[in-house]
């Protein structure tokens, strides 16, 4: 397998398996993807396993020593928990990334905006059960 991809992230050491584990991800987000667009609940559940497969691939660059790798893989996971409606774990994963001292300036940014969207929306969220719970009460 190649040692890097036209991006210039090393997958030094990474095998065939763990392309196909990228393709199966890919395909689930797909179809997620289009699910969603058709109102199908299936989506969350594609959403989910595309985010438990990205933690797997992101446990699996760290092991190896791929740095890069990891983060690109770790920050998807946020963004795949995030689409199947976990907020905690992508706010949680989005911290974490957040708390590497060698996150690129880039990177960084990217995080960071993104964990205060899902902080807004999760808070937008809140709001919306609080008032149609007060009102299935009167």
């Amino acid at each position: 397998m190649n040692s890097h991809i036209p991006n210039g992230i090393s997958r030094q050491g990474l095998d065939a398996s763990f392309a196909a584990e990228e393709t199966r991800k890919s395909n689930l987000l797909l179809q997620a993807t289009l699910l969603r667009e058709q109102g199908r609940e299936e989506a969350v559940t594609r959403f989910a396993e595309a985010a438990e497969i990205e933690e797997q691939l992101s446990r699996a660059c760290l092991e190896r020593g791929l740095k890069e790798k990891f983060l690109v893989h770790r920050f998807s996971a946020a963004s795949c928990w995030a689409q199947a409606g976990n907020f905690y774990q992508a706010i949680t994963i989005c911290e974490q990334l957040l708390a590497e001292t060698d996150l690129t300036e880039r990177l960084r940014h990217r995080v960071s905006s993104y964990v205060n969207t899902l902080r807004a929306r999760r808070n937008q969220w809140f709001a919306e059960a609080v008032a149609a719970q007060n009102a299935a009460e009167v």
